[in-house]
């Protein structure tokens, strides 16, 4: 099987201690596969003492207790002591894969580097070339191979790919504004789902969209207050940026104007949503969700980067990427939370198609 990355993949490499927010920090329970529980079930001495009074086991599946800092037990000193102590091979799937991830697709195995991790995000926000993937031989996949990763209709796969090639490339057309961009690819995402639901995969093209309707942040930013939090701070942090972001408002151009740069990081995380999300609407004919997930990201994600900006008058791409990867931790890393969104992008009238349309003018 062959396996797709994106360019910037080869980039990424952990840099361990000098994380300022590890994931062994990030409070996830952290499941351990069972060829590597069996690995640790043979570990003798006080280190293996450690090992085993550090898993649970009373759930089915095992994973690390977390310690009263709600960290992994086995983070010290920003490095782990598994890894230090018992070699890289040792590390369980999770911590050997993270931030990786990937979808299985017949005769591909996709995958990419997740905004949820520090040096992932700085590599992703700070890339300043076309996106393009390259392909590797991957034999393992074909025994990793997701037991759905047939369950599509072929036409309809052919016809995403397609379609997502469009997307990308109308994102990373410099020559049209940022915010027509963005709208241009929401309808294009609501033409899609309907050709989807008539079964007519017609050849669309991307066309300039003028429509939209008066819309604001303060209701979005109210639902992801109603969303899991894996930080208790997120929810104040949420209702404190919609405050600040609808009170100056009005700034928004200013702060375009003096900070293009941040558009280039928001192009780059919106081709990040189209490319890890959008083919997943072939297993359940549903793209438009996946389109509305990316446009509210961008939208609230430069939010907060304003609200940043407005607060220390200045903004660095540190700052973006600390704001990047909280978001992806929040909303991405939590599958009730990614249900719960797609769910909303049809239910609820603060994600009509011509209101998020409305978001970038």
């Amino acid at each position: 099987m062959k396996l797709r990355m994106p360019e910037y993949y080869k980039q990424f490499k952990c840099i361990a201690d000098k994380c300022k927010d590890s994931c062994c920090s990030a409070g996830w329970e952290i499941d351990i596969d069972d060829d590597t529980a069996k690995l640790y079930d043979s570990v003798s001495g006080e280190f293996g003492e450690k090992l085993h009074k550090s898993i649970d086991n009373s759930c089915g599946n095992r994973h690390f207790i977390l310690d009263e800092h709600n960290n992994c037990p086995f983070l010290k000193d920003g490095l782990c002591e598994i890894f230090t102590k018992l070699g890289e091979h040792s590390l369980c799937k999770i911590c050997s894969e993270h931030p990786r991830y990937y979808e299985w697709f017949t005769d591909l195995k996709e995958g990419g580097i997740g905004l949820c991790c520090e040096e992932a995000a700085r590599i992703i926000l700070s890339f300043d070339k076309k996106f393009t993937t390259y392909d590797v031989n991957d034999d393992e996949s074909d025994d990793e191979l997701d037991t759905d990763s047939d369950n599509y209709d072929e036409d309809l796969y052919t016809f995403l790919k397609t379609a997502r090639n469009k997307i990308i490339a109308h994102l990373e057309d410099n020559s049209i504004d940022f915010n027509n961009r963005i709208r241009d690819v929401i309808w294009y995402g609501n033409v899609l789902q309907q050709d989807i639901d008539f079964n007519l995969l017609d050849d669309e093209e991307i066309v300039d969209v003028t429509l939209s309707e008066s819309s604001n942040l303060i209701d979005i930013f109210d639902f992801l207050c109603t969303l899991e939090l894996n930080d208790n701070n997120w929810s104040d942090y949420l209702k404190d940026c919609s405050k600040v972001y609808t009170s100056n408002y009005t700034k928004l151009d200013e702060f375009e104007a003096k900070h293009p740069e941040v558009n280039d990081y928001l192009k780059n995380i919106a081709i990040y949503f189209i490319w890890r999300y959008f083919l997943k609407g072939c297993f359940d004919e549903d793209v438009l969700s996946k389109i509305k997930l990316m446009a509210v990201s961008v939208s609230i994600i430069r939010a907060m980067i304003f609200c940043k900006w407005l607060d220390k008058n200045s903004i660095k791409l540190e700052d973006c990427v600390d704001i990047v990867k909280k978001y992806s931790e929040e909303i991405e890393y939590c599958e009730d939370n990614l249900l719960k969104f797609f769910k909303a992008s049809y239910e609820l009238e603060a994600f009509n198609v011509e209101k998020i349309i409305g978001l970038f003018k």
